[in-house]
């Protein structure tokens, strides 16, 4: 089957989860199937990541948006019902050449990331599939609730405007999806349950990687750092948990690691606080430490920094917030805290007692094994685009 798989941007290198799950799925679905890739970018084409991507893509198209004319149509969008970030993207150059894509390569099924390309959908003809991944709206509601009266009023009119859109999207697709069932029930309406469940998985080489026994750092935390849960998540561990740990334990030294830091975290930064921005290979850093922690306290989805870390061998501390998604046992495969305080006393639990950190990381590295596999979440993906063709015959 050809199918066409349309993102917001390029997905290589893998920065972002959005690019992670895209990349994945694409190599993947490229073994059944012949994937052609079409992508927004700002920037200029990525030669080396065209270069990852034909190893999976029949052809790949690359369309250049202009900055300003996305920023004035966001501006415009302000006297209309469609999201912010929807108008961001709605090109009408961009769709016309999506358009001649799909023809020019006979499509069978359009595959769509995130509700903010739903405009693009609509003159296609062929079978067409969005996946949600997360409920943007709720993500920019808990957004809201972190920010500055500005940012609030901005996030909270977004996320009214995200939950009416993403009702909407079940009469413009054929089949929808999303990453766990916790966001699904997030959907604001009745039709949730229409929606399939295509989780996120990990690649085979982490599993694999090898074990390091001298590790420069007690915690690690990663991500995109200019991804504002990511922010609120590093600022948090760094001002309020580590001042705790470090009462009993001051030589305890942290990694952060993840591009795109804002300045105002990047001042954090000192001797026990290491921050090496865009890595290139995160199961370096990854097989360098010994406790990974996760501390969301916004933002949706299943965090895919807590699966590889989990499948690295390493013990996990989250919060409920991100254990939503991911379903670990508490006290098991995994540690849940609530508070600073109780972040702080799971830290200090692991490092006193390595049997209990060996434990919690042996059934965290099983747990992710067992469900969270690319391959099977992809046949998922594959058997729902099979059923759409054998309809259009």
């Amino acid at each position: 089957m050809k199918v066409a798989v349309v993102l917001t941007r390029i997905p290589f290198p893998l920065m972002k989860g959005d690019k992670l799950r895209a990349y994945y799925q694409i190599k993947e679905l490229s073994k059944e199937h012949e994937i052609h890739l079409f992508c927004l970018n700002y920037k200029d084409e990525e030669e080396k990541a065209k270069q990852e991507l034909y190893k999976y893509c029949k052809t790949i198209h690359i369309e250049k948006l202009n900055l300003f004319t996305s920023l004035w149509r966001v501006a415009l969008s302000l006297f209309s019902n469609i999201p912010f970030q929807t108008a961001y993207y709605n090109s009408l150059r961009a769709k016309k050449r999506l358009c001649e894509f799909v023809d020019k390569n006979e499509i069978d099924i359009c595959y769509f990331q995130f509700v903010r390309l739903a405009p693009f959908a609509k003159r296609i003809k062929q079978r067409k599939v969005l996946d949600f991944q997360d409920t943007l709206s709720v993500n920019m509601k808990r957004r809201a609730d972190k920010s500055n009266l500005l940012s609030r009023l901005i996030f909270s009119y977004e996320a009214k405007k995200l939950a009416k859109y993403e009702a909407k999207m079940f009469d413009c697709f054929d089949a929808l999806t999303i990453i766990t069932d916790a966001d699904r029930e997030l959907l604001k309406t009745d039709r949730r349950n229409e929606v399939k469940i295509i989780a996120n998985g990990v690649s085979e080489n982490y599993f694999e990687y090898p074990k390091r026994e001298n590790k420069p750092f007690d915690l690690l935390f990663s991500g995109a750092m200019s991804y504002a849960p990511n922010i609120d998540a590093a600022e948090y561990l760094i001002k309020e948990i580590m001042p705790i740990v470090w009462q009993q334990k001051p030589d305890v030294k942290i990694a952060i690691a993840g591009g795109g830091a804002p300045l105002s975290l990047q001042k954090l930064a000192n001797e026990r606080v290491v921050m090496p921005g865009w890595v290139d290979d995160m199961k370096e850093y990854y097989s360098q430490s010994n406790i990974f922690i996760a501390p969301m306290q916004i933002g949706t989805g299943l965090q895919n920094k807590l699966l590889e870390a989990m499948a690295m061998n390493m013990p996990c501390i989250t919060s409920p917030l991100a254990n939503q998604a991911l379903k670990a046992k508490d006290k098991t495969e995994i540690l849940i805290a609530n508070n600073a305080k109780e972040y702080a006393d799971c830290v200090l639990r692991l490092l006193d007692n390595p049997t209990l950190a060996k434990e919690i990381a042996d059934a965290g590295k099983d747990y992710v094994y067992q469900h969270y596999s690319w391959k099977t979440n992809c046949d998922r993906l594959s058997e729902i685009f099979y059923e759409l063709n054998s309809l259009s015959r």
